[in-house]
């Protein structure tokens, strides 16, 4: 073998209970696992009081860029994860000119020189990324490349050619059709363009993944859509971060759960992520009523510059709460937290709630939230605290959610170390195994590692991975069950978290003990259209 992993209690993934075995891993293949004590090897890992597991699958990734940036992704695979599906409301394997982040790019002195998935995939292999990646296809991407950033119904041809999107998308290596629906343009789509396209998608095998609607004061409409969706067009549904979200309705994740559990009942395959903790994080421009954002990000800033304008949108989101997922109602201004803003901003803001801010500036902190809006020309990102701890120890317990960490992977320093982000970049996993397995003991240990990884790669169809089983790819979490936990917080987010002590992904250590390797020998993870043969 190249790789011995000795005497851990290995914990296979598929839900049963864990061995004290060996692993034994040739090149980028599981080999062997039992009693290899005779064996030799080229590496030996001492597990001895340490679980193995698969590598972790992050559901809901958001690193499409950062990898390109810095390809060890060091606060994902530092917490164990080595595969991530990316493409939420955007994926930059499907950017065209007409809708590269070029702004983005540059300012990480990068550029845009990639035409297709195919072409993502090179120039990320290129680089070399410690994570195997894959995609979705965003239905706001075909939106904004067919009808553009109208709110209004698309016509027959621009259905017929945002079907091609999906198609097309999905014959590249795509895994499903993802929606991302109180961001405009994707708030635009009405339920019968979200049927048809999803019915492209699953003409190739594929899955639909859905931010909902609305997660707060619209929540239960917004579920039963989703469920309509998968019902009606006859796929697979995965319900993105699933949360009650405002704090008018908090502790009814319960009869969330029961709609999504009856649905399941009557043989609807649907399912759900989570990352385990209590605010969200977006842009802060998302607190904007949709009609107010319509056309793009500095249209509405413009509108904001006048004050007819300005105060249409106050007396909205303080007054309506049907139609649009309203942030600010939801969290309370109390509740938003700057999280990041450009660098050419006023950093003295990053960090504080919104009514702080004003408070020192000596203002209403609707004019200081208004304030922020424009002088970011709307490229402020925020933290909205608003779901409580009782429902997000809720989810855990049913047997439909997986993880995910809706986050990018970044670093403590440079370019990615700037702003606050939220803490679920560094310590969505290893908070759900510290907190809810090991203090609260809201899952146990087997039942959290099943959704991380084999559910995981189940949902989402991903072959040869999510398992410790001989022949199947070597992706390979070594942790310590009594340390492991997140240090990353609100206040302080840049830490990485406790106990993962060992990833290997493809066969290759990345991480030890003492940190990062330097490997990259993350690969592209492809959908079943354009899926060879893996064995």
């Amino acid at each position: 073998f190249d790789l011995v992993i000795r005497g851990g209690d290995v914990i296979d993934g598929t839900g049963s209970a864990g061995r004290m075995t060996d692993v034994g891993i040739k090149g980028d293949r599981i080999a062997a696992i039992g009693n290899l004590t005779e064996r030799s090897a080229g590496q030996v890992i001492d597990a001895t009081g340490k679980v193995v597991s698969p590598g972790f699958i992050d559901t809901q990734g958001q690193s499409g860029t950062t990898l390109l940036v810095d390809g060890n992704g060091e606060s994902h695979v530092r917490q164990g994860i080595t595969s991530e599906i990316i493409g939420e409301g955007n994926s930059p394997a499907f950017w065209t000119p007409r809708s590269a982040d070029t702004q983005t790019l540059q300012r990480f002195g990068l550029e845009f020189d990639w035409q297709s998935l195919d072409g993502y995939f090179q120039a990320l292999e290129d680089r070399g990324t410690s994570i195997n990646v894959g995609t979705l296809v965003p239905a706001t991407m075909a939106r904004r490349e067919v009808v553009g950033l109208d709110d209004r119904k698309a016509t027959a041809e621009e259905m017929r050619r945002m079907e091609e999107f999906v198609e097309n998308g999905m014959r590249a290596g795509g895994f499903g059709l993802s929606s991302a629906l109180i961001y405009p343009p994707g708030s635009f789509a009405d339920t019968e363009e979200l049927v048809a396209l999803a019915r492209a998608a699953g003409r190739y095998k594929g899955i639909y993944v859905t931010h909902v609607r609305g997660e707060s004061f619209n929540v239960e409409r917004a579920i039963a859509e989703a469920i309509h969706i998968g019902e009606t067009a006859g796929l697979p549904v995965v319900i993105y971060h699933l949360k009650v979200a405002a704090r008018q309705f908090w502790g009814s994740m319960p009869r969330i759960g029961g709609m999504i559990r009856a649905a399941r009942e009557r043989g609807v395959a649907v399912s759900a992520t989570q990352y385990p903790y209590t605010a969200g994080g977006t842009g802060l421009i998302a607190v904007l009523p949709g009609w107010a954002q319509e056309g793009g990000r500095l249209q509405a800033v413009e509108r904001l510059k006048n004050p007819a304008l300005r105060a249409r949108i106050r007396r909205e989101i303080e007054t309506t709460i049907d139609g649009w997922e309203n942030l600010a109602q939801a969290a309370g201004l109390d509740g938003i937290q700057i999280a990041s803003v450009p660098p050419d901003a006023d950093q003295s803001v990053l960090g504080k709630r919104l009514t702080h801010i004003a408070e020192q500036r000596g203002e209403d902190p609707w004019d200081t939230l208004f304030r922020l809006l424009v002088d970011t020309e709307g490229q402020a990102g925020a933290l909205y605290h608003m779901m409580s701890e009782e429902d997000v120890r809720t989810a855990p317990g049913f047997n439909f959610v997986m993880i995910g960490t809706e986050a990018a992977a970044v670093r403590p320093d440079g370019e990615l170390g700037r702003g606050q982000p939220h803490p679920r970049a560094y310590g969505t996993f290893p908070r759900v195994l510290g907190r809810y397995v090991r203090e609260q003991k809201v899952i146990t240990l087997r039942q959290a590692i099943w959704r991380m990884t084999a559910m995981a790669a189940r949902q989402f169809n991903i072959p040869m991975r999510g398992e410790l089983r001989e022949g199947l790819f070597a992706d390979v979490v070594i942790f310590d069950p009594a340390t492991v936990i997140d240090r990353a917080t609100f206040e302080q987010p840049h830490q990485y978290s406790l106990g993962i002590e060992y990833v290997i992904v493809n066969g290759v250590v990345t991480v030890t003990p003492q940190g990062h390797t330097g490997a990259r020998a993350g690969r592209r993870l492809v959908g079943p259209a354009a899926r060879s043969t893996e064995s």
